[in-house]
């Protein structure tokens, strides 16, 4: 089984990997050749780029790796999760400088304390909310909701936007998985963190479709 494991992870970090290969190598012979220096400082540009992106990539399955071994733990202490929501949020959602889309949230205006990781539920909802960005239509809604209900906190994301095919549902939270429709983007690993991280905690998750968007949502035990 690890074998196997193993193999189905180099072939798909290979995959991954000839994607930014190609391009480095393709723009790497075109600044051999160029002699507009315009050209040669975009060329070199683009290098740079796809190579954070390939270091971006192995960072990230380093860490998931990590977590899936067991050879790091959760660092538990208590907390006013809204605060951290709203930080986040505030980040990805209000001060970055790529919105084109309509937001909406419902917030509790009191505090709400829970015990778990703290940076690796910042961890969560940042990738959760970069989801949401990437797949949101253009001038479409993208909506925060944290509401109580019978002593959890539920956290909900959703993103008008292209529902994501039933058979794949299940799919979204694998390794590598990425959107057959969607351009060639990120890591494919961000939604495999997440139900990582909530999987050591046993804490329930999950995606759906809705009438105009797709949502992703998680509980997590409120604490006094």
């Amino acid at each position: 089984f690890l074998l196997a494991e193993r193999k189905e992870l180099v072939d798909s970090l290979s995959h991954e990997m000839k994607t930014p290969l190609g391009i480095i190598r393709a723009y790497a012979e075109g600044l051999q050749d160029e002699t507009n220096e315009a050209k040669k400082q975009k060329y070199v540009q683009v290098i740079v780029s796809e190579a954070e992106r390939m270091n971006d990539l192995i960072v990230t399955l380093l860490d998931l790796s990590a977590l899936e071994s067991g050879a790091v733990s959760l660092n538990i202490s208590r907390f006013d999760f809204v605060e951290l929501v709203e930080t986040v949020a505030g980040r990805l959602l209000v001060d970055a400088p790529d919105i084109n889309f309509e937001l909406q949230y419902e917030l509790p205006d009191q505090k709400i304390f829970v015990r778990t990781d703290r940076q690796r539920m910042e961890q969560v909802l940042s990738n959760l909310i970069v989801n949401a960005k990437k797949n949101v239509y253009p001038g479409g809604v993208l909506r925060l909701e944290l509401t109580e209900n019978a002593g959890d906190l539920h956290v909900a994301i959703f993103n008008q936007g292209r529902h994501i095919p039933a058979d794949n549902l299940p799919k979204i939270w694998t390794k590598f998985y990425r959107d057959s429709g969607a351009e060639y983007s990120g890591s494919g690993l961000g939604l495999s963190i997440v139900a990582q991280i909530l999987s050591m905690q046993n804490l329930p998750y999950g995606a759906e479709n809705q009438a105009s968007g797709v949502r992703f949502w998680f509980s997590i035990p409120i604490t006094e």
